[in-house]
């Protein structure tokens, strides 16, 4: 009886919101309709309705349900009460009575909770949600809640809040500010702050951002609290106290601005005084600038200093950084068109070690290149002009006995003339070496040289079907000879302001001088043969593949008898034998080797061996073995192996590593050991990394830490950046938790 009756109220109900549209329904000009509906119906006045029972009023993409609502046709006001539900199209709340305001969208609702979808990029869950002890509406897209706690965490996962005593939410531009605000974790407040505002976009604001604690060895328990100021559309700056244990309170800034024209940077980091070194006024800064300044030249300059030389290995656990040995000063100015290409250098270093580049005060170099087609589209002829015009000076802070400086002339125009076919190629070319000295405290005071080059590298390229095992490969063969042929003068008497022996590898085997740099060409009559072979399988994918090549000299080299080259591996007769292999066992599974065995002694001078597994993103594993023994002075020796690599455990859990050790040295270089957890609002991360560093022999110890809470940021050590360079360094091919595709993370979850 109870069915029939609702199922004929439902009809008689119907029947009514046609018959008597114009009371049920008000068509406010811009609003749209307001449709009312429930189990009971009331018409109060010829103003108002009240629905009572299962009661919904809709307009638009707004929704209110309740158990009593009553609207005010006239005010456009509604008051709802009994589990109300209010949803928009991106957002839905619910509380015990609604207040609302149609026409202006503001309103209020006490004990209410809410979830409201988030336009954001990050891989957690992009609905915020929270509670409020009463919440206004003000407008379309703004909530202001008091005494409220928001989460991106999914219902039912309660691991971190953001506690306030006043909130305001703007859904149109992602914003959240808030006062009085405790962040709490796992039940434990974190951080405390009596006003924060932060957005879940990547739109760009003003405010603080989230601090960064973490230890050092060198410098003890930090912490730094960045404050950010969005100065403009093409500009920001950052303001960063930071305070170390040992050393005391720094304080860095950067600004940073960007034009279509033109991009640049200054920095400025300062401690007044370090209580572990008892130094005063360390600071680094750094000034960069790029300007476009039209009809293909661009100009700028780049500019680094610090205050003493251990600024780095003290201040920073980022080998990038403490690497640095020489900082650049240049200023330059550079021009391009399609063949031309000029740039004009002036370029001075700061020295943290011993090391000592001569500097160009200034430099000019020009290159010109074009090619000439023939009328079938084949390269007919080509040639290439490299000029160079450098006055070479010794850095004031230079000790030494060598102090040569002066100014260098080079040009090397060449004409190569490449015979094309799809089976191979020939090509024969001629270059000259022009060389003009002009020096100081220099064994000469002047010196000119002109010596001439001809070449002649030729290759097939040849291919052939085969099966093996049911599978269809093709296999090439691509034998490559190398012809050159350069007179001997005797630059015995000159400095050696950038000039170095190359090391052989598959591109420098294949060309004619051995030494990178302009200061010295060698004399040589020489002959490199090489091959490769290749099987690719039916899918295009490269198998396994096999290099060798040895360089013959049928002549002496004079320039190798100077004394700095005396038991150089390169005064053989030949070069060592270089060859290069990798395969491809499957489509995770990549082995590869280089080596290069010297024949005269029986003994491997160079050798790399190594093996990447990587059946997805987040799983990988390296494993490698180098090899380096020096002919001059086996203190360059090198033995290091090197493993690396990141494994996901299961249940949200993903560890990566890395271990390189100088077996020679019987030291470890670098080590990196961690755990990320996912816990799919929020992931951790935890690493330890150790690092021996070039200025001081005491290794440097880091606990890097982060915690990003899904769509608000990270708290940690560092930046995300400085954590993703470890990283990307030690583990290349690395996953962060927050990069993995969605498929794969929720796959780390089981």
């Amino acid at each position: 009886m109870t069915k029939n009756f609702t199922i004929y109220s439902r009809f008689l109900l119907g029947l009514c919101i046609y018959v008597f549209a114009p009371i049920l329904y008000a068509e406010p000009t811009n609003n749209g309709q307001v449709i009312i509906e429930g189990d009971v119906l009331e018409n109060i006045l010829d103003r108002k309705l009240k629905a009572s029972g299962n009661a919904i009023l809709s307009r638009g993409n707004q929704s209110i349900k309740a158990n009593v609502i009553e609207y005010d046709q006239v005010s456009e006001e509604l008051y709802a009460n009994g589990n109300v539900q209010l949803s928009t199209k991106s957002s839905h709340i619910e509380g015990t009575e609604l207040e609302l305001s149609l026409d202006s969208n503001t309103g209020s609702m006490p004990n209410a909770s809410f979830s409201s979808s988030l336009n954001s990029n990050s891989k957690f869950n992009n609905t915020l949600r929270g509670t409020a002890s009463l919440l206004f509406l003000e407008g379309e897209s703004k909530k202001r809640l008091q005494n409220a706690s928001i989460t991106t965490c999914e219902a039912g996962q309660n691991d971190w809040f953001i506690n306030a005593s006043e909130l305001e939410i703007n859904e149109r531009s992602q914003r959240v500010d808030a006062k009085n605000v405790e962040l709490e974790f796992k039940g434990f407040p974190l951080l405390f702050s009596p006003y924060v505002n932060f957005s879940f976009n990547d739109d760009r604001k003003s405010g603080f951002l989230v601090p960064s604690v973490g230890s050092t060895s060198r410098s003890g328990f930090e912490t730094a609290i960045p404050y950010y100021f969005n100065l403009s559309p093409t500009s920001d700056a950052t303001i960063t106290p930071r305070y170390l244990g040992k050393r005391g309170t720094q304080v860095s800034g950067e600004y940073r601005y960007l034009n279509k024209k033109f991009v640049g940077e200054t920095s400025l980091e300062y401690l007044p005084t370090d209580d572990a070194s008892s130094q005063d006024n360390r600071y680094y800064a750094k000034i960069k600038h790029a300007h476009e300044l039209g009809a293909g030249f661009t100009a700028g300059y780049n500019i680094e200093k610090v205050s003493d030389d251990n600024y780095f290995s003290d201040m920073s656990s980022l080998i990038s950084v403490t690497s640095q040995v020489n900082l650049n000063q240049e200023a330059f100015l550079n021009y391009s068109d399609n063949d031309w290409n000029a740039s004009l250098v002036t370029q001075k270093f700061q020295n943290l070690t011993s090391s000592s580049p001569y500097e160009r005060l200034p430099s000019l170099t020009v290159n010109h290149g074009k090619i000439f087609e023939d009328a079938e589209g084949f390269t007919s002829y080509e040639t290439q002009v490299n000029f160079s015009l450098t006055q070479f000076e010794r850095n004031n802070d230079y000790v030494g006995a060598s102090n040569e400086n002066g100014t260098r002339l080079t040009a090397k125009p060449s004409l190569s003339i490449p015979f094309e076919r799809p089976y191979g190629y020939v090509t024969p070319k001629l270059a000259m070496d022009i060389k003009y000295y002009d020096l100081n405290d220099a064994n000469v005071a002047s010196k000119d040289f002109y010596i001439p080059t001809v070449s002649l590298d030729s290759g097939l390229y040849l291919d052939k079907k085969m099966s093996f095992k049911d599978s269809t490969f093709t296999q090439t063969l691509e034998p490559r000879i190398f012809y050159s042929y350069t007179s001997y003068e005797d630059q015995s008497m000159l400095p050696m302001f950038d000039t170095a022996l190359v090391d052989l590898n598959a591109q420098s085997i294949f060309s004619e001088n051995q030494f990178v740099g302009g200061d010295r060409v060698m004399d040589s009559h020489q002959v490199t043969l090489g091959g490769t072979t290749r099987f690719i399988d039916a899918y295009g994918m490269e198998r396994i593949s096999g290099t060798i090549a040895q360089r013959f000299y049928i002549g002496d080299r004079t320039v190798l008898e100077e004394s700095q080259f005396n038991n150089s591996s390169a005064q053989n007769d030949s070069s060592d034998l270089f060859m290069s292999a990798s395969a491809l066992i499957t489509r995770a599974l990549k082995l590869n080797a280089d080596a290069q065995y010297n024949l005269d002694e029986n003994s491997t001078n160079r050798a790399t061996f190594g093996a990447k597994y990587n059946p997805r993103p987040g799983k990988l594993l390296n494993a490698s073995y180098r090899l380096i023994n020096n002919p001059a002075s086996s203190a360059s020796d090198v033995k290091q192996i090197n493993i690396a690599g990141q494994w996901p455990l299961g249940s949200g859990w993903s560890s990566v590593g890395r271990y390189n050790y100088d077996i020679k040295s019987s030291s470890l270089i670098e080590s990196l050991a961690g755990l990320e957890f996912d816990a799919g609002c929020w992931s951790a991360s935890v690493l330890l990394h150790s690092l021996a560093l070039g200025t001081t022999e005491k290794r440097n110890d880091t606990l890097f830490f982060q915690l990003e809470l899904g769509g608000l940021g990270s708290l940690g050590t560092g930046s995300q950046g400085s954590l993703a360079e470890v990283l990307n360094r030690n583990v290349p091919g690395s996953y962060g938790l927050n990069q993995l595709p969605e498929s794969y993370r929720n796959e780390n979850q089981d």
